[in-house]
């Protein structure tokens, strides 16, 4: 093949400056020199195009004191039959119910209507009618006298519970927010100076975690409320309202990276 045409020895000239540019760029790689002579090509690592994420929360609380109060009855007839034993225990509900009809300042609520077959001693069979009531008021003295009157009656007391009402409650909720979210930023930066980094922003900030605190579960329903109607015979019941904590946690993620190097 011969190469006399002017064209075909343009095209490699051209080929072998590529194939030394090439080879150049290459061996550009940065190196460090070693002990024999040798060279160890190496690469730094870029830094991480995100940054850090950092997940974190904060909380606040506001307090208040209790404003409402709620006492739990439960009705219970004993009978040898299960029809005579409901009639029995409705009557019993029917006449609390009329005594409360006139109170508009009293939210009452029944429930949790229950009919079982129950065995004594000597394998005696019985049955057993159970229904729960609820009142709930802030006014605390009417409340308490009412009670008296529904234990002469036969109903009997399984617990009494303080609470905010529902207007309170949202605005002490609200409060608690703000303030969690006034921290957030703040909690963020001392988290990143700590960690020798820099606060870029803050990403998914959810709100959840409120609730109140230091309330105790209702006793199971059915618990035979006999200690309580004992001690009704000789004084009514009697309860103090105490401070409620309503607490709000704000969880967040705090975008972080490495502070740049002074420069010279």
């Amino acid at each position: 093949m011969s190469l006399r045409h002017p064209l075909h020895r343009l095209c490699l000239t051209a080929l072998a400056t590529g194939c030394l540019l090439g080879g150049a760029t290459v061996s550009a790689s940065p190196a460090l020199a070693v002990p024999d002579g040798g060279a160890v090509v190496t690469t730094p690592p870029p830094p991480h195009p995100h940054g850090t994420l950092l997940s974190f929360s904060v909380s606040d609380e506001e307090q208040a004191k209790a404003d409402t109060l709620s006492i739990h009855f439960s009705a219970r007839m004993e009978g040898p039959s299960p029809t005579s034993t409901q009639q029995q225990l409705n009557q019993l509900i029917s006449s609390a119910m009329a005594v409360l009809k006139d109170q508009p300042d009293v939210k009452t609520t029944a429930d949790n209507y229950t009919v079982n077959e129950d065995y004594g001693p000597h394998n005696r069979k019985n049955w057993v009618a159970r229904q729960s009531l609820t009142l709930s008021s802030q006014n605390r003295d009417g409340l308490l006298a009412l009670a008296e009157k529904l234990q002469k009656m036969g109903l009997g007391i399984e617990d009494m519970q303080w609470t905010l009402n529902p207007e309170t409650r949202e605005k002490l909720e609200q409060q608690a927010r703000l303030g969690a979210l006034k921290k957030l930023r703040q909690q963020a930066e001392e988290d990143a100076t700590a960690l020798g980094q820099t606060l870029l922003g803050l990403e998914r900030v959810r709100i959840g975690g409120h609730g109140p605190d230091g309330f105790e579960p209702h006793p199971p329903f059915g618990t035979p409320p006999m200690l309580m109607m004992a001690r009704s015979a000789s004084a009514p019941p009697e309860s103090t309202a105490e401070m409620q904590t309503v607490r709000v946690t704000v969880h967040a993620q705090a975008r972080l990276a490495d502070r740049e190097p002074p420069t010279p």
